[in-house]
C-alpha cells in the first residue's frame, strides 16, 4: 500500500476496510489453531490453512457498499474480477476448492435475476443436478462463457479467464459460491455475539474491552504487514495468544467503565445542564447545539460513573484528584502558549482549537488509560464547570463570576 487512502482498494472505502477486519475477527474466532486470515491479499479475505484440506479455506471478495449502486452486476467489473480471482486462485492450487467458500459480499440486496444470485442457488450437491448428471449446473457453466465471450472490452480480461477454465473446474467453482447480501444478518451488532460466543466470553468480562483490543490488533498488524509490502496475514496462534493477554489485563486491571449504552442520558438530564458552567464555556467558544449535546452526555456518564466508583471502592477520591490533576496539567501545556499570543479577534477560534487539542489527551485513571470516551471527556467537562481549566482565552471572567455568586450566597 503506497497511502492510507488506498488501505481497502477492494472497495475505496474505510467502511469496507473495517467491515474486513470484522469479517477477519469473525474468522480468526472461529478457525483452528493452525490457520491463517488473509485481508486483502488477493482482494478478499481468504483463510490459509497451514496443513490442510480437512479444514475450510474461507475466500470472500468483500463489497461493504456506501452507495446506491447494487454491487455485482451481470457484466460489471467487480462481478468478473471477482471470479477470475476465484478460478486462477483454484487453477495455481493456492486454494483447495474441495475445501473453500467463494462469498460474494455486500450490505446492498441483490436482485433475484442477478447473475450472482443464479450462481449462488446451483449446487453440486442439489436435487436437480443429482438426477441429470450435474446437467443444470454445467448448462449455468457454458452460459457464463458465453457471456463472458460478450462483455464490455473493460472487463473482457477477466471473462478470458472463466472462458479458459475448464468446466470441470468451473462448476467446481459455482458450486461454493454463495451470496451475503443484506438477506444475510451481518450487521456489527450480530458479528460482535457471534465473535463473542466463538471465544466463549463470559458475561462478567467486559466484551467491548476485549473486541476493541482484538480489532486493533488486527488491524495494526496488518496495516504493518501493508506498510512492509508484506500479504495481510494473521494468524490464530498470534490471535489467541493476544486474546490471552487482553483478558490478563482485564484481571489486572481494577476498574471497567460502563458502556454508553448501558448509561442513557435523557432529556431531563440534558435540561438539568443547559445552565451549568461547562455549558457556558461551550458557547463562548462557538460550540453548537450537537456539540453542547455531546458533551452534556459525556458530562453525564463520567459523573454517574465517578459516583457508582466510589460507592464500589474501586477507585478513590485521591485517584481522581491525580487524574484530574494530570488532566489540568495537560491542558496548560496546550491553552498557555495559545492563549498568550492569541490576538483577540480570534479567541473564538483559538479557543475551540484549545478545546479539541485537549480532547485527544486521555491521560492515566489508576494507571490505565479509560476506554470509553466520556470518562476523559466528561472529567475535562467537571474541571471546566469547576472553573479550573477553561477554553476561551478570558475564560477566567467566568471564575470570577461564580466567585461572585458563592460569595453572594
Amino acid at each position: 500500500m503506497n497511502n492510507t487512502n488506498n488501505l481497502h482498494s477492494a472497495d475505496g472505502s474505510i467502511l469496507g476496510f473495517l467491515y474486513q477486519i470484522e469479517r477477519a475477527l469473525q474468522w480468526l474466532s472461529s478457525s483452528d489453531l493452525t490457520a491463517f486470515v488473509g485481508v486483502e491479499v488477493d482482494d478478499d479475505i481468504t483463510i490459509k490453512l497451514i496443513n490442510g484440506d480437512d479444514i475450510e479455506t474461507i475466500y470472500e471478495q468483500a463489497k461493504h457498499s456506501q452507495t446506491s449502486r447494487i454491487p455485482y452486476a451481470d457484466r460489471s467489473i467487480d462481478l468478473w474480477k471477482t471470479l477470475s480471482i476465484w478460478i486462477e486462485a483454484v487453477t495455481s492450487n493456492k486454494i483447495n476448492i474441495e475445501h473453500s467458500l467463494l462469498s460474494f459480499l455486500t450490505n446492498k440486496r441483490i436482485p433475484n435475476n442477478r447473475l450472482a444470485i443464479r450462481l449462488k442457488n446451483e449446487s453440486l450437491g442439489g436435487v436437480e443436478n443429482l438426477k441429470n448428471k450435474n446437467a443444470s449446473i454445467i448448462k449455468l457453466a457454458n452460459e457464463l462463457k458465453e457471456i463472458a465471450a460478450k462483455l464490455p472490452k473493460t472487463v473482457k480480461p477477466y471473462g478470458q479467464v472463466v472462458i479458459d477454465c475448464p468446466i470441470s473446474i468451473l462448476i467446481k467453482v459455482i458450486d461454493k459460491i454463495t451470496v451475503l447480501d443484506n438477506n444475510y444478518n451481518h450487521i456489527t451488532k450480530d458479528v460482535k455475539t457471534t465473535i463473542r460466543n466463538n471465544l466463549s466470553i463470559s458475561e462478567d468480562i467486559p466484551f467491548d474491552y476485549i473486541y476493541q483490543g482484538l480489532f486493533g490488533f488486527v488491524s495494526d498488524s496488518l496495516i504493518m504487514n501493508w506498510r512492509n509490502r508484506e500479504p495481510g496475514w494473521v494468524s490464530v496462534k498470534a490471535f489467541n495468544q493476544q486474546y490471552t493477554q487482553l483478558l490478563t489485563e482485564f484481571k489486572k486491571k481494577s476498574f471497567f467503565e460502563k458502556a454508553v449504552d448501558s448509561l442513557p442520558v435523557d432529556s431531563k438530564d440534558i435540561a438539568r445542564n443547559r445552565g451549568k458552567i461547562y455549558v457556558e464555556q461551550l458557547k463562548k467558544i462557538g460550540c453548537s447545539e450537537s456539540e453542547v449535546i455531546e458533551a452534556i452526555h459525556d458530562f453525564v456518564r463520567a459523573a454517574s460513573e465517578r459516583s457508582r466508583f466510589a460507592q464500589d471502592g474501586e477507585i478513590s477520591k485521591q485517584k481522581f484528584d491525580s487524574y484530574f490533576e494530570d488532566l489540568m496539567n495537560h491542558w496548560t501545556s496546550i491553552s498557555r502558549p495559545k492563549f498568550k499570543f492569541a490576538e483577540p479577534k480570534k479567541f473564538t477560534q483559538v479557543g475551540y482549537e484549545v478545546y479539541y487539542h485537549s480532547l485527544l489527551y486521555k491521560g492515566k485513571l489508576n494507571n490505565y488509560e479509560p476506554e470509553q470516551g466520556y470518562t476523559h471527556k466528561g472529567s475535562y467537562h467537571y474541571l471546566a464547570d469547576q472553573v479550573k481549566i477553561g477554553w476561551h482565552p478570558e475564560w477566567e471572567i467566568l471564575k470570577d463570576k461564580e466567585k461572585r455568586k458563592k460569595d453572594a450566597k
